[in-house]
């Protein structure tokens, strides 16, 4: 089990503290309005703007998110297991005050028989199928903003613990799909330039937060850099540049990927729509990576969304391989919402990885049901025909404002040597507030 050095969290201690400092004394100087707080959240501003900063910091709003999992895992060559887990969130936002605004939450992680199941090697439990939702208690995000207008530009800065996503998550996601989400020790900088339709950020990352609570994080020397513009009847075209340094826990994770992407929509007319899109990468070893490598991605999926029916859709990607000696990765994506529901390839095998499938999202189903079902046919880059097929299926319902449940069911065949055949079923109940 990895332990934490112990200059990591004094460092992000200081680091935070220092960009707070930095954040409360410009806030003294700069004018901006108020933002309107979350409707499903405890606000006690009363619809008031905050008089000065205590108030701000005395009158903001309390976030709450509580979600029940019972998950059933069946990975063959192991043990079956059943999480029946319990995560809590509570969170507190400040008022924004002369563009200045901040937030923490706490979460904690509690299973109700955690010898019923692996968590990820955890909890000593190795024989049992892996179901990555270890117990614990953190400091799940800390953050300051300051946004202010600058000759017509917007921009903000973002020190501290937070979540990043960027478009899809396809590269850089907060895997909300765990119990334990995925958080950056960052500090960010977005902009406009001053142009409608326009994004720009750029994050800086020293410690990655990842799903199995602080005893597998990994320290970081990283540079995130996202560029995004709506292109009039087209969609949002985007181009990113992602320098992943981390040479002290996880160097064969360390790469830089270069790429654009495009998504959008056209409406054909009142009954149909035509929902698409695509992306290109290329990537490369970086800082101590051992292994001399490059690989390229793509990926295109193209849909039709028909009134009162659903949508029918189909895609292609690819994850390629460099002569099958080492793939195409993407260690800080959401890695759950790509290449099917039962999470064989969350890290991609050295022969790469090709994904065809079809899916199908009906509309108007009874009782306010929301769904979805998936067919993948899954073969490597270079040398494997298949590694295998996978259903997926997904049912949501939300029962109120602050009440929602769900199920999902994967089932993953294979005849491939090193690889299993493998299930997996979820129930959720989420309260949030």
């Amino acid at each position: 089990m990895k332990q934490k050095t112990a200059s990591s969290r004094p460092h992000f201690a200081r680091t935070t503290s220092a960009c707070l400092a930095t954040l409360l004394t410009a806030a003294a100087t700069a004018q901006t309005a108020p933002s309107p707080a979350s409707d499903n959240s405890l606000d006690f501003s009363n619809g008031q703007a905050p008089s000065d900063f205590f108030d701000a910091l005395a009158s903001g709003t309390v976030k709450g998110n509580i979600r029940f999992r019972s998950e059933f895992a069946d990975v063959r060559g192991f043990e079956d297991s059943w999480a029946n887990t319990v995560r809590t969130r509570l969170g507190y936002e400040t008022q924004e005050w002369q563009g200045f605004k901040a937030y923490v939450e706490l979460e904690d992680i509690r299973a109700m028989d955690d010898d019923r199941y692996n968590a990820a090697g955890l909890n000593g439990q190795p024989s049992r199928s892996v179901i990555a939702d270890p117990e614990d208690t953190e400091l799940n995000q800390l953050w300051a903003s300051y946004s202010v207008p600058v000759d017509g530009v917007k921009l903000t800065l973002k020190p501290g613990r937070q979540v990043i996503a960027f478009d899809d998550q396809r590269f850089v996601g907060h895997v909300g799909w765990r119990q334990d989400n995925q958080t950056f020790d960052a500090a960010s900088v977005m902009t406009d330039l001053g142009l409608d339709g326009l994004a720009v950020q750029y994050s800086y990352l020293w410690q990655i937060n990842r799903i199995f609570g602080e005893f597998r994080d990994w320290d970081s020397d990283s540079h995130l850099l996202n560029v995004s513009y709506d292109v009039n009847g087209l969609g949002k075209l985007t181009g990113f540049a992602y320098l992943l340094d981390f040479s002290g826990d996880s160097p064969a994770n360390s790469s830089q990927t270069y790429g654009v992407r495009l998504a959008g929509k056209k409406q054909i007319d009142e009954t149909f729509t035509l929902p698409y899109q695509a992306s290109v990468a290329f990537q490369e070893d970086y800082a101590d990576n051992p292994v001399d490598y490059d690989a390229i991605y793509y990926m295109v999926d193209a849909g039709l969304a028909v009134k009162d029916i659903g949508t029918f859709g189909a895609g292609y990607e690819v994850l390629g391989s460099d002569d099958g000696n080492f793939a195409f990765r993407t260690p800080l994506a959401t890695g759950h919402k790509f290449n099917g529901f039962a999470d064989v390839f969350l890290v991609t095998p050295n022969d790469g990885l090709e994904d065809v499938y079809v899916y199908f999202a009906p509309a108007n189903l009874p009782w306010g049901l929301k769904g979805k079902v998936a067919y993948h046919w899954f073969s490597g880059n270079e040398d494997i025909a298949s590694y295998g097929q996978e259903i997926d299926a997904v049912l949501t319902k939300k029962i109120n404002d602050n009440l929602s449940v769900g199920a999902k069911y994967a089932y993953f065949m294979t005849d491939e040597p090193g690889f299993a055949e493998r299930t997996r079923i979820t129930f959720d109940l989420t309260l949030s507030f």
